[in-house]
Formats: structure tokens, sequence, C-alpha cells
């Protein structure tokens, strides 16, 4: 009897472990390079986060339950990076509404959103019926969004981390590099998946920013090419961010037709070196072709040298 009742606690212990993920963490508890947002499932989170907000809303009535989680890595005090998650459970039951429902708060909210706006440096986005996978990359102005908003949902919302900054007296940046990630698919899994990263130009790429609000910013889109390097810090950011986004991609187990093709940001050294050998390759091909018209007699001395020196000026 005792053995049974051994390996029956044993049991419970392991299945219940094999179902373990992130969603189950506290208010103080960490992570450590990632979140485990389904069974040994990661989304890659460089460096230890520690929670700071935690949101758990159900409503039992209709089925919806959500659930959000804020981390923050912290330097002296400041939050130099931000990694929240959320997920929205229980959309099945209300699939004929769905689809409106979710133009209205993905792709036509007040502010900000998956669609276009001034400030944005990324918008990326897959849409058909109420599936949807988007990426947005902005800056992020702390105060304007935190304290000076004038949507009471933007103050409701951030009233706990505002809490939280002045209980620990926390310092906080002025501007934020962000990053956006959202993806839904009833086909996949009924549940709607939404993203955030955000790090401080100064814990990015060591650099101390010039102007500290939104539409000042020298990493504000109108702007950017007026400074080099902030410019090439948005650069870089993006080409991290759309790896990011890959690796969210695969996580929630988003299907080949909802990919986005992020290829132009995440190409490398070694693809443009591949293009470099496949056009010096193509050029010899072109010179040889040229060398036996010539000999063959088919083009003059004039006509093949005019012809070569096109081949090599390409």
């Amino acid at each position: 009897m005792k053995k049974i009742y051994f390996y029956s606690i044993l049991f419970f212990l392991v299945f219940n472990n094999s179902f373990a993920t992130d969603w189950r963490l506290k208010v103080g508890d960490r992570i450590n390079g990632g979140f485990e947002i389904y069974p040994n499932k990661f989304i890659d989170v460089p460096g230890e986060f520690i929670v700071i907000e935690k949101d758990v809303s159900g409503w039992g009535f209709n089925g919806l339950s959500l659930e959000q989680l804020t981390f923050v890595y912290l330097e002296d005090n400041i939050p130099t990076k931000v990694f929240e998650i959320g997920r929205f459970k229980g959309l099945s039951k209300w699939t004929g509404h769905l689809t409106p429902i979710l133009e209205a708060i993905v792709f036509k909210p007040k502010k900000e959103g998956c669609r276009e706006r001034q400030h944005y440096s990324l918008l990326n986005f897959y849409k058909k019926g109420s599936a949807h996978n988007c990426l947005m990359v902005k800056h992020f102005d702390v105060q304007r969004e935190l304290y000076g908003s004038d949507y009471d949902e933007d103050r409701i919302f951030s009233a706990g981390i505002r809490k939280w900054v002045e209980v620990n007296n926390i310092k906080l940046p002025d501007i934020y590099l962000w990053s956006d990630h959202t993806f839904f698919s009833m086909t996949v899994r009924d549940q709607w998946i939404v993203m955030s990263y955000a790090e401080t130009p100064k814990s990015f790429a060591d650099y101390k920013i010039k102007f500290s609000t939104r539409d000042t910013s020298e990493f504000h889109p109108d702007i950017v090419t007026q400074h080099p390097k902030a410019k090439k810090i948005m650069k870089d950011f993006k080409k991290i961010t759309a790896k990011r986004h890959k690796n969210f991609e695969k996580v929630v187990g988003a299907k080949k037709k909802h990919l986005l093709d992020l290829s132009q940001f995440i190409s490398d050294n070694t693809l443009q070196k591949k293009s470099k050998n496949n056009s010096d390759k193509n050029i010899v091909i072109e010179l040889e072709k040229l060398n036996k018209l010539y000999k063959s007699g088919a083009l003059t001395k004039e006509e093949f040298k005019n012809a070569k020196k096109k081949v090599l000026s390409k």
C-alpha cells in the first residue's frame, strides 16, 4: 500500500512539473534567460528580470480570462529593460464576434496598435479574419505614457507601475527603445498572446540621449536621419527585434502562412558575402561568353571592348 502511495505522489509531482509554466510566477519572483510560456517552450529574455506587477482577471459567466506579467531588469534602481507578456484565453466561445472585436482592439485603437503611426520605426503584420501576427518598433516616452496620457484607460492600466515607482523610489529613464509583438490564430491555439520588450539606449548601446520627448527624440523616424549614431542604434535594435519576433513566432506555434518576412532586418554579412560571390561568378560567366563571341568573329574588337566595359561596370 505504501509503495502504491509513493508512486502516486511521484506521478503527481512529475505530471504537474511537466505542465508548469512561468504564468504561475508572483510579484517578486525572477526569471533568468527566458520565460516559459508553454511547457518547455521559452520566450528569450536576456538577463535576470523580476516581476513587479501581475494582473489576473476572469469573467466566469463567459469563460474569458486575462493574465499579464510585467518584468524589469534593474541597474542602480533604474529599470533599464522591461519585458511584458499577456494572454487572453477563452476566445473560442466568441468565434462569431471575434473578427470585429480584434479588428477594433488591434488594428483600429485610438492610439498605438497595429497601424501606421508617425513615431513608429517599423510596422509589419499579417491579417486574415480574426487571425493576426504583428510587430511594431518605436521609441517610448516614459513621462508621456505614464503620467501625461490623455486616455483614461492608460492611467488605469499604468496605476500599478506608478505605485511601484513611488514605493520603491525608482529612477525612471526618459526614453526606451520599444517593441510590441502580438499573435492570435484560433487554428493554432485558443489564446491571444501579446508581448513587449524595451531597453534604454544607454543599456542597449551605451548611448546618452539628447532629447527626451517622443516628438523631439533623435530616434523619431522623421528626425533620426539627422543623427547618424541614433540611426545606427535603431537599425541594430530592429535587427535584434526581428530575431526576437522570429523566436516569438516559433514559440507560439505560428504556421507558415502567418510568418512575417523580416529578412531585410535579419540579413547579415554572410548573406551579403554570398550575394557578392554570386555576383562575381556571374560576371566571370558573362566575360567568358563575350570572349567566345569575339573569337568566333561574332563581335568586332570595338564591340567586344564596349560590352566588356559594360559588364565590369555592374
